[in-house]
This record gives C-alpha cells, structure tokens and sequence, in this order.
C-alpha cells in the first residue's frame, strides 16, 4: 500500500516533487483530510471554489447540467482526481458541477491561499499548475477541432471530450430523444437509428433518457463518426 508521501507525490500538482518537498509542504501547510460516506455531497455547482481538493481513496461522481438544454453529464472520477484547482482564477471562480461520494471517500484539501504560497515556494509547484492549466485549455480547442461535424455523433463527442476527464470511467449522457433531436437536428428515426447502430458499434447502452458510454476511447475515436 503506497504511504502518504507516495500518494501525495502521485498527485497531478505535485509531480516530480521529493519527499523533501512532500515534508516541508506538510509541515507548512494546514491540510484537512474530509471523510465520506456513500452518497454525500461534497460539492454544489456554483459553490465559490476556495479550497484545493484532491480524491485520495475512493471515488467520487461528478454530474454537469447544461444550462440551454435538459442535458447532464455525469463521470466517475477515482484516486488524484483534482477537484477546482483549474476555477480558482479568472472571471469564473464556483464548481461548474456537483460533486458525490461514492462509497466510503477521503478527500484531501487545503485553501486557495496556501496552495498560491506553494507556488511561490518552488517552481516545480508552479510548472505543474501551468501544466494543468494549459492541458485543459488545449484539450477544449482541440475537441472543437476534432469534432466539428453536424452529425449527432460529433456532437455528443464535443461533450464527452470537453467535459470528462479521460481518466473518468462510467460516464453517462442524460437526454431524451426528443432533446437528441433537437441536439443533432435529426428526425425521431434518425436518432433511433444513431443509437442502433452505436449499440451494435458496442459503443453505447441506453436506459431510459441515459446514454452510457463504454468507452471514452473507443467513444472519441473519429472512425465512428456516423
């Protein structure tokens, strides 16, 4: 089992840092370890963002609710999942999503002004936000780049890929056919027939107005573009 310098040391933010960081950070710096239990609320979108917040065991399930159409998206997100780091700065600085345990859940955080004076304490710290920072932004302007096709296919994979991590498992898409059609400009048989062939492609389940996605991968790969 890997210790808590292992694990902290793992995290996205702190790649590449020695175990003389890990101690100088924890000895500096007031961590809270937050304990939860299957189901619970950790965050509501439009929460102010003024703590750094790490998945260390368990998991955790992230749901975004498009606000010009009955859409969500919900992923599963597991251990070194970061949780509003990339909201901090800038002109949108609350949770974007709502945030649930998962079975039994720790999370690891620290405020908004501890994390800046890490930045300014070593500039591993500093690279590895930038990183961050800039995977995100660059993962937007290539998924637009990607994806730009009037097909429903396309469109739902805009989503899929600005919207989920590609670390993330069981993620879903909630909408009805009638807001398919409406999404895709697509007739009620062409929206049924999109998602027949996506089944039998063994890309998708549905459920109801839940469209699973199998594979994130094989999800996004443009060869299905149909």
């Amino acid at each position: 089992m890997a210790t808590m310098y292992e694990t902290i040391m793992d995290l996205p933010l702190f790649k590449g840092v020695s175990k003389a960081h890990v101690s100088l950070f924890l000895e500096k710096t007031n961590i809270d370890f937050c304990n939860y239990e299957a189901g619970e609320v950790l965050i509501e979108a439009g929460d102010p963002v003024t703590m750094v917040k790490f998945v260390i065991t368990g998991g955790v399930r992230v749901m975004r609710t498009f606000h010009s159409l009955p859409i969500k998206v919900e992923e599963t997100c597991g251990p070194g999942t970061v949780l509003g780091a990339d909201r901090l700065f800038g002109i949108s600085t609350g949770y974007a999503y709502d945030v649930r345990s998962i079975g039994k859940t720790s999370i690891m955080q620290f405020s908004k002004e501890q994390y800046v004076n890490l930045l300014h304490s070593d500039r591993i710290y500093m690279f590895n936000f930038f990183n961050y920072l800039s995977l995100r932004a660059q993962r937007q302007v290539e998924t637009i780049s990607d994806y730009a096709g009037s097909d429903l296919h396309s469109r739902l994979s805009i989503i899929v890929s600005g919207m989920t991590l590609p670390t993330s498992s069981d993620i879903s898409i909630i909408i009805s056919d009638d807001t398919l059609r409406i999404f895709g400009k697509m007739s009620a048989e062409e929206v049924e027939a999109w998602k027949e062939t996506a089944i039998k492609k063994r890309l998708i389940s549905c459920s109801h107005d839940r469209i699973n996605i199998l594979s994130r991968r094989d999800f996004l790969n443009r060869q299905y573009v149909f």
